[in-house]
């Protein structure tokens, strides 16, 4: 009886070694995208926007209005299929309200630029979730 469990457990423990071993599996390469032209558009408005956020928050007077931005009509979206008239009115809201932060008085930057924020927001909620909670960052408490 001594042996038949003796044996008994080096079959087991050689199974359990024997089911540890490193099978190998066949790799897949990973494929990176470029991001797209509105990609990188909106990274480029996000952090030019955080550097505004602090100008408004230190009470500076803001840098021109980035005419840049003028290009969310015209880059090339990541699903070009997205771009309806319903993004473009979004996208002239947004416009509408980040020029407004730009040519207004002190007292109301603070509230062109959350409106610009929000309008992001709301475009976002449509299409592209992925970066709402870092786009609601940039809001001013």
């Amino acid at each position: 009886m001594r042996k038949f469990i003796k044996i008994l457990l080096i079959l087991l423990l050689f199974l359990i070694l024997h089911s540890c071993k490193d099978k190998s599996r066949p790799t897949q390469d990973l494929i990176m995208h470029e991001p797209s032209e509105m990609a990188l558009l909106m990274r480029q408005m996000y952090e030019y926007n955080k550097l505004v956020k602090q100008q408004i928050i230190a009470g500076d007077s803001l840098t021109d209005y980035p005419e840049d931005f003028k290009k969310i009509h015209t880059a090339v979206l990541t699903n070009p299929e997205e771009k309806d008239a319903e993004y473009d009115s979004l996208a002239n809201v947004f416009l509408t309200f980040q020029n407004k932060a730009f040519n207004t008085k002190k007292d109301s930057v603070v509230y062109y630029f959350n409106k610009s924020v929000n309008a992001c927001v709301t475009c976002h909620t449509t299409r592209c979730t992925g970066p709402i909670p870092k786009i609601k960052r940039l809001k001013i408490q």
